[in-house]
């Protein structure tokens, strides 16, 4: 961003003395005053165990050039700007909205129950090699996160990719309100939120708005593998063109082929009665959803299939997600960013194809934020645990005994225990050692099941020595 303080403070709604201060240049916003340096907006904001307003005059110190405040500051009088609003994140997403209407870029925002940054950093790595582009780092996804994204953008910037993440109904059209995509997507949906959502379809019918706000000269994408998705987007945006690793037929089709003598993951895609064949550093069928939003939408957005294929080839991928590493002795898969239903049954299929018929364990961890489904979906996810024909399965989580009932009774004959601490899968080590084959580890951000990860590398890597 670059505005003066005078068209922040009317872009944000705020009320304040800035005579003194009209012409100075804003150039970025944060709300953390460790990063509020020269042309910075300090945003103030409450959190669980500070107040952001109590660090406005350090920000200030650092060199910040306005604060963006909910109440007046009288210590900062004389010395910086303070734009005062009721509601300070609000405010925040006008000023997103206004920086993305003065620079006028082309905006593509994604949304999906599992695989949606993924599928974001895939398509950013293409519109990089079209030109100049942006996405927001990580999960900047919500009400905070999405417009320091977009505040972060410069004018030469000419594409945003922005991954957008909701929990509760309502969420998406505030999001789509501030962003207003060029170009929407959603690539699937399943049981996540529900504490928020209510059950799949409402999950559906929330994801599909974004779809909503695509205008006449844009473009909607959506998975028709997902009847409930495909129902809502129709009813979203009747122009909605369809995605599918299902349905060859679709305007967009993408089916996995297998991995390449080089160990790139090879992809064959339709886009539009269009073929081609990508590659990537990742490999699996449970892939294709991501790399078929991330090629449809970059060919909504003019890109050649060599920019796909360049794009999508030079693609880095966030850790947590699904990141494969060999030991040596055995492949270690680290998908422990989060868990759903949906991303849990890809992975766990997922891995089995990768081990073919070799040992499989798997370290998994509670689904979160389920709501009324959580019984029924951790028996569940026991029972497609008993279908992957895995070996070992330690669970750390209080639906434990729900996994376990499920395992039970699909007729799982392998091992199953209950773990509390990373120091529990001390013998999972040894065995890998032993045994090889492929060790997933899996499971929401409550579980912290990087640390069961962590513990398990450095038992195994102890135990090779």
């Amino acid at each position: 961003m670059r505005m003066s303080v005078s068209e922040t403070m009317a872009a944000c709604q705020a009320r304040g003395d800035i005579r003194a201060f009209a012409e100075v240049l804003v150039e970025s916003a944060t709300q953390d005053s460790r990063a509020a340096g020269p042309g910075a907006l300090f945003c103030c904001l409450p959190g669980s165990r500070a107040d952001g307003h109590d660090f406005a005059v350090r920000a200030v110190e650092q060199g910040a050039s306005a604060v963006l405040a909910a109440r007046e500051l009288p210590g900062l009088s004389g010395k910086a700007p303070v734009l005062v609003v009721e509601d300070v994140q609000r405010a925040m997403g006008l000023l997103a909205r206004h920086w993305r209407r003065r620079v006028r870029p082309v905006v593509a925002a994604l949304s999906g129950s599992a695989g949606k940054t993924t599928a974001k950093e895939m398509l950013a790595s293409i519109t990089t090699v079209m030109g100049p582009s942006i996405k927001n780092p990580g999960n900047f996804n919500n009400q905070l996160g999405l417009p320091l994204s977009m505040l972060a953008a410069g004018a030469e910037h000419r594409t945003w990719v922005l991954e957008l993440g909701i929990s509760r109904v309502g969420d998406m059209e505030e999001l789509a309100g501030i962003c207003e995509p060029d170009l929407a997507v959603v690539h699937n949906v399943g049981p996540a939120h529900l504490e928020g959502l209510g059950d799949l379809r409402g999950v559906a019918r929330a994801k599909a708005a974004l779809l909503g706000f695509v205008g006449e000269s844009g473009t909607a994408l959506a998975n028709k593998d997902y009847p409930e998705l495909w129902a809502e987007a129709k009813k979203a945006n009747p122009r909605v063109k369809a995605m599918s690793t299902r349905d060859p037929s679709a305007e967009n089709f993408c089916t996995y082929k297998g991995c390449s003598a080089n160990g790139m993951g090879v992809y064959s895609l339709m886009l539009e009665g269009s073929p081609l064949e990508v590659s990537l550093s990742c490999q699996g069928a449970h892939l294709a959803e991501n790399v078929l939003a991330a090629a449809a939408a970059a060919r909504a957005l003019g890109a050649t299939g060599e920019q796909i294929r360049e794009g999508l080839a030079r693609a880095e991928f966030p850790k947590g997600r699904f990141a494969v590493r060999d030991t040596g002795t055995c492949v270690v898969i680290d998908d422990t960013y989060n868990a759903n239903p949906l991303s849990m049954t890809a992975a766990i299929g997922a891995a089995r194809a990768l081990c073919g018929a070799g040992p499989l364990a798997l370290v998994l961890g509670e689904m979160g934020e389920l709501g009324k489904e959580r019984d029924q979906a951790h028996e569940e996810l026991g029972r497609v645990i008993a279908a992957s024909g895995c070996d070992v399965v330690r669970f750390k989580g209080p639906s434990a005994a729900l996994v376990r009932l499920g395992l039970e009774r699909s007729g799982f004959a392998g091992s199953f225990a209950e773990v509390r601490e990373p120091s529990e899968i001390a013998e999972l080590a040894a065995q890998a050692s032993s045994t090889g084959g492929v060790v997933l580890f899996k499971g929401s951000r409550s579980q912290r099941m990087e640390e069961f990860l962590e513990r398990f590398l450095s038992d195994h890597e102890e135990g090779r020595r």
